[in-house]
């Protein structure tokens, strides 16, 4: 099973968003757990400094007696009325000497400071005994307070600290997801530029490469490696091309020197016979010639081409071959003119491959049919025979160069493999394509289709 192709942009999307959500979460979660540790803090702070206080205003009178004077304010906390907070004070024996709230000690005395929570009356209280010296004796201040009570401030806090956050993390998270949106947004458009770039490049524009301005630095060393690999594959295919025109143009000199001996020759069914074979070569190295020139023509169209006195025209030029086969050609063209920039010879040689194509497939006594049409912008050059056809697994083999059919076989016309692909290489350089379908009363249908306007790129056929 092929595997959907994945989307950077999509996935980084994606891990973005579920960071932003787990760490929504861990904000939501964590916050509440340190502000009750700030707030268990402060208050622990608050018990210890009202232990302190009531230990600077202690005494003990000439009698033994305690006395306590505690600042109004002070003293309220511990009041019948308020009823939340309790003191209790100790010797270090553990002896209750006096308190409010609280008729014995509310924990055991310790050396040090020490912290401690206590069950009084179906209430949860929460204290501090913090040992003193006062008037040369040792006591434990203890201090106690319900930390649950509805009326406490800091509890208020801490139970509306989750509600208030979580507005205030929706909002943040909302214009960091915007932020990343715009932020990916501007880093994708160097990508959508390179990908546009990469699948404009084409055979037909072999001099055109990735731009290296406005790239990513991350992006740019591919980018560089790209087009020295496509310098590389135009330099491998310029020499490829070389070599073909080369032994091209050398091979017609012993062809020529061939057609010599072959005219004095006495035997003249011996020289009929080679002189069949011969065409044959002849005609080899002309594509080979015609498909070299053709992938070394200019980008730019040559000028403005008549598509029907073209048609016309090699359709008049083939008629002899046709003839020479019992086939008959038969034309379709506009009664006007038909423009197109184009290069002449590369549409020539089109027409004639797919005409001699049709030609060397037709039953005797049978027709091959040239059209012309336009249709949504193009230009459509249409020629079907009556011949057995292409096969459907193989219509998108024959346009491949040295491909021969296997129709071809038993076929009184023998080729190289290059005439269709002469045809595609033609389309190819005018922005066009070609295809190959079963025409309506059997045989092969190859269809040529031209762009009418300059500049058209159409998809070229496989």
């Amino acid at each position: 099973m092929t595997r959907r192709p994945v989307s950077i942009t999509a996935g980084a999307t994606l891990a973005f968003l579920a960071s932003l959500a787990v760490a929504a979460a861990l904000l939501l979660a964590l916050l509440p757990m340190r502000n009750n540790a700030v707030i268990q803090r402060l208050e622990t702070r608050s018990l210890v400094a009202r232990a302190e206080m009531i230990a600077q205003h202690l005494q003990q009178d000439e009698s033994g007696n305690w006395r306590l004077e505690l600042p109004q304010e002070v003293a309220a906390a511990f009041s019948i009325v308020y009823g939340r907070a309790s003191y209790a004070i100790v010797t270090a024996e553990g002896d209750f000497l006096m308190g409010a709230g609280a008729a014995a000690p509310l924990a055991i005395p310790a050396p040090t400071l020490q912290g401690f929570t206590l069950e009084r009356n179906g209430r949860e209280l929460q204290g501090v005994a913090l040992p003193a010296t006062v008037d040369g004796k040792q006591l434990s201040i203890q201090v106690a307070e319900d930390l649950r009570h509805p009326d406490v401030l800091l509890d208020d806090a801490a139970d509306g600290l989750t509600r208030d956050i979580a507005w205030l993390v929706l909002p943040v998270f909302l214009a960091l997801s915007a932020i990343l949106m715009l932020a990916l947004r501007r880093v994708r458009k160097p990508l959508r530029m390179l990908a546009a770039r990469a699948e404009n490049l084409s055979p037909a524009r072999p001099g055109e490469r990735l731009p290296e301005e406005d790239v990513p630095v991350e992006l740019l060393p591919l980018v560089r490696r790209l087009n020295g690999l496509l310098d590389r594959v135009e330099a491998a295919q310029a020499e490829q091309r070389g070599f073909v025109a080369d032994a091209a143009h050398e091979l017609r000199t012993p062809l020529a020197v061939l057609q010599a001996h072959m005219d004095l020759l006495r035997d003249r069914e011996a020289a009929a016979a080679l002189g069949q074979d011969l065409w044959v070569l002849e005609r080899m190295v002309g594509q080979l010639l015609a498909i070299a020139e053709l992938d070394d023509v200019a980008l730019a169209p040559a000028g403005p081409v008549d598509l029907r006195q073209l048609a016309h025209d090699v359709a008049a030029l083939l008629r002899p071959l046709a003839e020479a086969r019992d086939v008959t050609i038969e034309t379709r063209l506009p009664a006007t003119r038909v423009t197109l920039p184009g290069q002449e010879e590369a549409l020539a040689q089109a027409i004639a491959n797919l005409l001699e194509n049709a030609i060397g497939h037709a039953p005797e006594g049978s027709a091959v049919t040239l059209a012309l049409r336009s249709d949504a912008g193009l230009h459509v050059l249409d020629v079907s025979d009556a011949g057995p056809g292409i096969p459907e697994h193989e219509r998108k083999l024959i346009f491949r160069r040295f491909w021969r059919a296997r129709r071809r076989q038993d076929s009184r016309r023998r080729g190289v493999g290059l005439g269709l692909a002469i045809v595609q290489r033609a389309a190819v350089i005018h922005g066009g394509s070609v295809a190959v379908e079963e025409a309506p009363g059997g045989g092969a249908l190859f269809s040529l289709r031209l762009p009418a306007a300059p500049g058209t790129d159409a998809t070229v056929g496989d």
